[in-house]
Parts: structure tokens; sequence; C-alpha cells
């Protein structure tokens, strides 16, 4: 039988998000389990999702009969010309998104009322959807993504055979743009950066396309098999602050730690992606969100 992913992954149509990850401060699996089904029960489909993802120590305590083969804790990369990929991983999160910004805060509302008993807050971040899939740097975010849904599903989810088959791996990174440095960089000079077209949105090609554009340190091939991930990001900001929530998902972990070592410079020609020196992550979490089938198996066996 094929396993059914979370239904939230796949959801393309959101103006809203919110991201909370919870550090546990309990050991009692029922109490945990009974927590999560509160955080999570009436939730309205056609108004809102959610998807529930859990850090590897999390996972093993609500299930220790088996973790998915790749999963692991997010470790800090200290990459070439002292930029950094820091670790924050905590152990369960929760990405809601929907049409309606305060039907989505409700369900964060509820989400938090229910888990403060047994976990403490560790990030909470609003996303929104900006002109239409744009990140804030001006450029379209997610162009890369698989074309069909086959593609998107063959990229996210673990294959049937292996533990955590239909669900999927997650990795989730907080990124701050510094705005007033990248807007001093002419239009042609940032589209080298990002190996895109601004206005029309196609890759560069041949020698205008730079090897240390962020499409040339991401979009990658590893004996013979195209790293492909499904991204899922969302931007947020205020007047102050501005920033893009990283979120993607992918079948192995592989897919994550080529692209993070690509992107700083942790490989034979030691090139970093030229965007991270006007975008610096200040977190970074690797999560497993189980299929529906598993994800309810753990959190009705009562023990």
């Amino acid at each position: 039988m094929n396993k059914t992913p979370q239904s939230g992954i796949f959801r393309e149509n959101s103006h809203h998000m919110h991201f909370l990850e919870y550090r546990l401060t309990s050991n009692n699996c029922n109490l945990i389990k009974k927590a999560i089904t509160e955080a999570i029960q009436n939730i309205q489909p056609g108004e809102v999702s959610l998807v529930i993802s859990f850090g590897k120590q999390a996972w093993q305590l609500l299930q220790p009969n088996w973790t998915p083969q790749t999963l692991e804790n997010f470790m800090t990369l200290n990459g070439e010309q002292g930029h950094c990929a820091p670790s924050t991983q905590s152990d369960l999160f929760f990405w809601i998104q929907g049409l309606d910004m305060g039907v989505v805060y409700d369900q964060a509302m509820q989400v938090h009322k229910s888990l403060k008993t047994i976990a403490e807050l560790s990030l909470e971040q609003q996303g929104f959807d900006y002109h239409k899939n744009l990140d804030l740097i001006g450029f379209e975010d997610g162009t890369a993504n698989p074309k069909t849904d086959d593609l998107k599903r063959s990229a996210a989810l673990i294959p049937a055979g292996q533990p955590g088959e239909g669900g999927s791996l997650v990795m989730c990174q907080k990124w701050v743009h510094d705005m007033d440095k990248w807007d001093a960089v002419p239009v042609h000079c940032q589209e080298g950066i990002v190996g895109r077209t601004k206005e029309q949105n196609i890759e560069l090609e041949g020698d205008a396309m730079p090897e240390d554009s962020h499409i040339s340190r991401t979009d990658l091939t590893v004996d013979g098999v195209p790293m492909k991930i499904y991204r899922r990001s969302a931007p947020y900001g205020t007047v102050v602050e501005k920033g893009l929530m990283f979120l993607a998902f992918a079948c192995e972990l592989k897919r994550f730690t080529t692209q993070l070592d690509s992107m700083y410079g942790l490989t034979k020609d030691r090139k970093i992606d030229q965007l991270i020196n006007y975008s610096k992550a200040v977190s970074g979490s690797y999560w497993f969100a189980p299929a529906l089938e598993d994800l309810n198996a753990v959190l009705t066996d009562l023990r």
C-alpha cells in the first residue's frame, strides 16, 4: 500500500504562512502525543493546512522502532570567507499555511496553546506570498522546482520500501537579507549573482552564467542523479528586517547537504555562492515529515 504524504507539502495556493519550531521540555511520550494531537485537531482543510515534522531525537523518542535512513540533525557549517550556516536544531516543527492570515494565525495559536505544556518555542516567523512568488530581492523563488506533480513527489518523498516511505525529509533555514547592500548592486550584476534575468526570469546560459552564481552552486548532479528538491520558501519582513524562510522537501538528506556544501565553498573548487554575501542564514534544522499513516500510528500508540 502506498502511504499518503501530508497534503500541505504540495499545497501551492497559499498567501500566508506561519513557521513554529519547538524544543521539548518533557520526555513523557503520552503527554507529548496528546499535546500534538490537540494542536492539530479541527483543521479546516479548505482554509488552512498544517505540516508537522520531527527532529531526529524527537522522532526516535516517539517512534523507537524505525527512523528514516538518512535523517540527521543539522550541523553547523563553517564555510569559506567566514560564512557560516548555523544549527538551531529543535524537536518539533509546524508549518501552517492558508489564504486568510487570520485563520492561519488562529491555527498557530492553537498549536502554541497545546504545546506550551511540553515544549518551549525556539523559532517563530510569519511569511507571505510576495507579488506572486517573488523573493524580496526581486527574483522569482522556486523556479528550479520540478515541473510536474509526479516529479515533485519523486523529489520530495521517501521511496516505497524505505523506512519513512511516503514521508519527506525537510530543511528549514531563516535567512536575513542585507537589502541596502543588495539594492546598491546594478541589476545586471544581480542577475549574474542569481543566474537569472530579473524581469523575464530566464536562466543565463553559456559564458553568461558565472560559476559562482546561485544557480550554478545549487543546480547539481551527483553520480548522474540530479539533486532535485521541492522548495516551498516564503519571504518575511518588517520595515527593519527582511528575509526568506527557506523551506524544502527531499527524498534523501544528500540533496540538501550537497547544495549547502557547494554554496559555502566546502568543495574542491572552494567557490562560494555569491548570494550569501547579501543574505545570512541565522537558523538551520533538518526534519522528518511522516506520511499520514505513520503520523497517526505514532500519535495513537499511547504507552
